[in-house]
């Protein structure tokens, strides 16, 4: 089984359009790598399953010529599925494409324009119950802001866990001995401190901020890869002073093109 980060920014990616922080100037010139949107491309048996579908897809899918086999859905939060757009006859026109995702999401994009058309023209079909490539897909209800589905984390035959939004840790009794379950596991590192966007406050898009996972998380023999880096986040820079924290933890920060063969 081979994993690919195809994108490891948050929705707005890396520089965010119209963002004037150090970290953005840094992206645009050169000095730090760009991130797209939130990604994970898994493959095995000669088939493909794309966690999440980012505004970036066109980007990340550019040096392949069919459509995935199948996708993972982990919520309706615009970096994690408007790329579906490009799934339309405006573009690929792919066919009957199984969705893994929660029915709550599913229902999203049957009743939302211009989502529904995608059902419609049987361009994405439900998934139901069926794996993928002989895996079993077991999507974990997770706490993370509901503004037009629930939210799941996206485990692939109990080895790969793709988890890159939740609001806060403590309201997952569960975190600790799922994460621990598998062998690798990209997890929300959204944010570094709670004061890293000026002028405004993160309790209203709640993530757990990185020191949190870091402590929480390092007894555990997980590979850790931290993903879903805001466009503020410190870590987004190799040569902070955070990441060297995060690398002396045993944890990794993803990037973009980033491959694990399990």
């Amino acid at each position: 089984m081979r994993v690919t980060v195809l994108g490891s920014g948050q929705d707005g990616g890396l520089p965010q359009a119209a963002a004037v922080s150090d970290l953005d100037a840094e992206a645009r010139t050169g000095g730090i790598p760009e991130r797209t949107g939130p990604s994970l491309l898994v493959e095995d048996h000669g088939k493909t399953l794309l966690c999440d579908v980012s505004p970036d897809f066109r980007l990340q899918w550019w040096n392949r010529t069919a459509p995935p086999d199948a996708i993972a859905l982990t919520h309706a939060h615009i970096g994690h599925y408007a790329g579906l757009v490009h799934f339309g006859t405006e573009a690929m026109a792919a066919e009957s494409v199984p969705v893994h995702a929660s029915q709550r999401m599913f229902d999203f994009l049957k009743t939302n324009a211009p989502w529904s058309a995608l059902v419609a023209d049987g361009r994405i079909v439900p998934a139901g119950r069926a794996g993928w490539a002989g895996h079993g897909i077991d999507l974990i209800p997770i706490p993370h802001r509901e503004d037009f589905s629930d939210t799941v984390a996206v485990s692939v035959g109990g080895r790969v866990l793709w988890l890159p939004d939740i609001d806060d840790w403590d309201r997952w009794p569960d975190a600790t001995a799922v994460v621990g379950s598998h062998e690798v596991a990209f997890l929300d590192a959204t944010f570094w401190s709670a004061d890293e966007i000026p002028g405004r406050s993160i309790e209203g898009i709640a993530h757990p901020l990185v020191p949190d996972t870091l402590e929480r998380f390092s007894d555990l023999s997980t590979k850790i890869v931290l993903t879903h880096l805001n466009h503020t986040n410190p870590v987004s820079d190799p040569a902070s002073p955070e990441s060297a924290i995060v690398g002396d933890a045993g944890f990794a920060v993803a990037v973009d093109g980033m491959s694990f063969e399990l």
